[in-house]
């Protein structure tokens, strides 16, 4: 079963890989729209004021906007591990059994809206765009649904779709096998936030150690994360239990 997660505003710096100008990025399909997307960026990044208006950067944008002026020289890092913050905190991947990394290269896929659909383990450097930037002339949506035409037909399998709604708008599941993951806490019955992305990380990881391949695999898989699980048609409700 095929795992997709949103990636994290937050991100590590730095990177010891190889840069995206020297190793092409998996997918050749969606270099084209990489691209679009890298030139936009470079030549954004030239107007501070624009480009902290476009990407929605806090009060200290310096560090950020140079990044952009190196992105295909830049270090770069296996995207599962640029991406920082709760939901991979709890994924926590560097201390994943042997087993558990090999399980992630085939089996985990990040949605980037830089790069597209990522495999966890691809590299990439540090950047800054997300699903709610707004690039100049650019419909982030229609750029990558056009894109994916081509990429959707190599992921084989059912897939656990956890990404976040923005990042699921950006690059729809066209029709075939997936199931939606909802968060909710258990003595309320309501959607949780910060919660939401720990139990999708626990999740995660308790489905990489222990290798998650079907649908009825999930309630197992959910208690073995601290977590219990309920489908309802395609949807899969975790439910985070008081105190986790």
């Amino acid at each position: 079963m095929l795992i997709l997660l949103p990636p994290s505003e937050t991100k590590r710096s730095g990177g010891v890989g190889i840069s995206i100008d020297k190793a092409a990025i998996i997918w050749a399909a969606l270099d084209p729209a990489r691209d679009v997307l890298l030139k936009k960026l470079a030549t954004l990044s030239k107007s501070k004021a624009k480009t902290v208006k476009a990407l929605k950067l806090g009060k200290n944008p310096d560090a950020d906007i140079a990044s952009l002026k190196v992105l295909l020289t830049g270090p770069t890092m296996p995207a599962v591990e640029r991406y920082s913050g709760t939901l991979y905190d709890a994924l926590d991947f560097q201390t994943l059994s042997p087993a558990g990394q090999e399980r992630a290269k085939e089996k985990l896929f990040i949605q980037s809206a830089l790069f597209g659909l990522l495999p966890a383990t691809e590299q990439i450097p540090y950047y800054r765009l997300s699903a709610n930037s707004s690039l100049p002339g650019i419909d982030l949506k229609k750029h990558w649904i056009k894109a994916h035409v081509a990429v959707w037909p190599r992921m084989l399998g059912p897939i656990l779709d956890m990404r976040s709604k923005s990042y699921a708008a950006l690059n729809p599941i066209p029709d075939r096998e997936h199931y939606t993951v909802e968060v909710l806490d258990q003595a309320s019955g309501k959607a949780l936030n910060h919660f939401n992305k720990k139990a999708k990380g626990a999740f995660v990881r308790a489905a990489l150690e222990h290798g998650l391949e079907t649908v009825d695999q999930i309630p197992q898989i959910a208690k073995l994360a601290g977590l219990s699980a309920r489908q309802s048609g395609s949807v899969i409700e975790l439910i985070v239990p008081t105190g986790f």
